[in-house]
């Protein structure tokens, strides 16, 4: 099976993400203004940093729980 034969059916059986897809990419040359350097470089940018955003949230949620800190008690003076 070829490469064009796998993606024809994986495409004709996912239509709803086709759709999308074709849309996404509609949507990505209209807002780029035909220059696709620009554009690309843009969506490569916002994918490294929804990456980044992504793994540093995950670190944060390992960390244990803050535990809100007891001010220390008063000692009262005898006298």
């Amino acid at each position: 099976m070829t490469f064009f034969e796998k993606l024809g059916k994986v495409l004709a059986a996912n239509i709803a993400y086709t759709v999308i897809l074709v849309f996404g990419l509609i949507l990505f040359l209209y807002f780029a203004e035909g220059d696709l350097i620009a554009g690309v470089l843009t969506a490569i940018s916002a994918l490294v940093v929804y990456v980044c955003v992504a793994l540093l949230y995950g670190e944060y949620k390992k960390l244990p729980k803050a535990s809100a800190k007891k001010a220390p008690a008063k000692k009262s003076k005898k006298k």
